[in-house]
């Protein structure tokens, strides 16, 4: 009988199981459940790049703000709170200012995580460390979240981005005005991870950066990689991560001044590019085709006055392989927006000229829900604006503004802008409070029904409006309070035995 009795508690144990699973199934085998329901945003995390090159110490600007309905049935002890902690420097690693630092220089100087609590408020906090910053949000401070990298006036510089695997940036070239070039790479997960660095110019791939970068749990990297790049009219910069997720950031300037680059969309045969001011008759396109096929693009520019051909007759042509700048001449000066369509998969970006090597723009999705800049200067002498672009349907948008105290208000009373299909819309947005030299958030709300939507928030300096000489552009991020479920079904696959054949 012994023989038996092995077998025997195997088919009992299955039998009992099988009971269970029975008796505790949410409902009938193979039904549908949470098909495309919402769930509220919960947490987030971030990450910041240090300051740039020749600056002081990096601000970051930032505002939650939760959806109506979150706000209604939340309590006080459900608040959450958005904490900014430091990302230490990588062990002897030359910063930009030409500074060796290492993990325990940037210890002993004590920097403490800098912990926000209060939603629908404009908060600007100074950056913990050197090296970077990470930001952790819960409950409603993640609600609708966002947060950039500011100056000193709380103009907001760069976005701080999501943690990625696979991430492009696209900018002028170390001949055409970028004497500095510089890559970080943040990781503020809990696993070490691995990145390979691709640099593409108008001359094709460089072998600079062979060997991937490895990055260890809570550490930022910089690395210069103006010595790989020289001679270059146009750069393209691929962070593709082996092992982890990172936070990418690149910076480009000369003796006048930098600017971050935006990240930009991956390679499509599609893409939008706005945020071309109205004093950028001199822009420059860098489109870069990662394939191994040359790209034919049509270019057209949106503007107030309709859609615009920027290379008439014949498509322009791309290598493969390669960053390819093109001169914008026929803009004139009208703000506009940018249609790429490709035979090939692309990626592309602006360089728009203004203070310094000037300001980029990239190819970016349109806005959901509801687009965010937090950090908008309220100082004298500039002035802030939106570039608007629809470039398939009509669009109808709300544009409310937000001040420190957490006051919404909206510009000049007016409760929505209408953008025409295939044009650009240029609006100048004046600070919440005569009164008040505060930061403000801008917050732009599609209107049901709304064409997509491409926005840039833009800033200028001294008479003009927004024709003045451009300081600033910064595309404009979704700050989504719910994400939509996948569809999920019942299955017993894990727990039952597999029929037989």
């Amino acid at each position: 009988m012994r023989r038996f009795a092995l077998p025997g508690a195997v088919l009992l144990a299955l039998v009992a199981v099988f009971a269970v699973a029975w008796g505790t199934r949410p409902g009938a085998s193979g039904a549908t459940v949470g098909a495309g329901q919402a769930a509220a945003v919960t947490s987030i995390t971030r990450s910041c790049p240090p300051s740039a090159p020749g600056s002081s110490t990096a601000r970051i600007s930032m505002v939650a703000l939760p959806s109506q309905t979150a706000a209604g049935s939340g309590t006080a002890a459900s608040t959450g709170a958005a904490t900014f902690s430091a990302v230490l420097a990588a062990p002897a690693a030359t910063t930009p200012s030409g500074k060796t630092s290492t993990s325990a220089d940037v210890k002993a100087e004590g920097a403490q995580p800098v912990t926000v609590s209060t939603p629908g408020e404009v908060t600007t906090v100074t950056a913990p460390g050197d090296g970077g910053t990470a930001v952790a949000a819960t409950g409603k401070m993640a609600d609708g979240f966002e947060a950039e990298q500011s100056d000193s006036s709380g103009t907001g510089l760069v976005s701080c981005t999501h943690p990625g695997s696979d991430m492009w940036f696209v900018g002028t070239g170390e001949a055409d005005g970028a004497s500095q070039v510089w890559l970080y790479l943040m990781n503020t997960g809990n696993l070490t991870a691995s990145a390979d660095v691709t640099l593409l110019t108008d001359t094709g791939q460089q072998t600079g950066l062979s060997s991937a970068i490895t990055i260890t749990p809570d550490q930022s990297v910089a690395e210069n990689i103006t010595q790989y790049v020289r001679g270059s009219q146009a750069l393209a910069v691929h962070v593709q991560t082996n092992t982890g997720q990172v936070g990418a950031s690149v910076w480009e300037g000369n003796n006048s001044g930098g600017s971050w680059l935006p990240q930009a969309n991956a390679p499509a045969t599609s893409l939008v590019i706005p945020g071309l001011t109205v004093a950028s008759s001199a822009a420059k396109l860098f489109v870069v085709v990662p394939g191994s096929t040359d790209a034919r693009l049509k270019v057209v520019a949106y503007t107030p006055s309709g859609a615009v051909n920027q290379f008439p007759g014949s498509p322009v042509d791309a290598s493969a392989g390669a960053a390819t700048p093109l001169a914008l001449n026929s803009l004139g000066a009208s703000a506009a927006g940018l249609k790429l369509t490709s035979n090939q998969p692309v990626v592309a970006g602006v360089l728009v000229p203004g203070s310094g090597i000037g300001s980029f723009t990239t190819a970016v999705p349109p806005v959901t829900e509801q687009g965010v800049v937090a950090g908008n200067p309220a100082t004298r002498g500039v002035t802030v604006g939106l570039l608007l672009t629809a470039p398939s349907a009509a669009a109808r948008a709300t544009i409310s503004l937000i001040g420190a105290d957490g006051t919404v208000t909206t510009p000049a009373g007016d409760q929505s802008v209408a953008v025409a299909a295939r044009h650009t819309l240029a609006v100048t947005v004046t600070r919440p409070s005569a009164g008040s030299r505060q930061p403000f958030a801008i917050v732009v709300t599609p209107q049901h029904g709304s064409g997509p939507l491409y926005a840039v928030r833009v800033v200028t300096s001294g008479t003009g409006g927004l024709s003045a000489p451009l300081t600033s552009l910064l595309p404009v991020s979704s700050a989504v309070t719910s994400i939509t479920l996948p569809p999920a079904q019942d299955s017993y696959t894990a727990v039952l035995p597999a029929p037989s054949s």
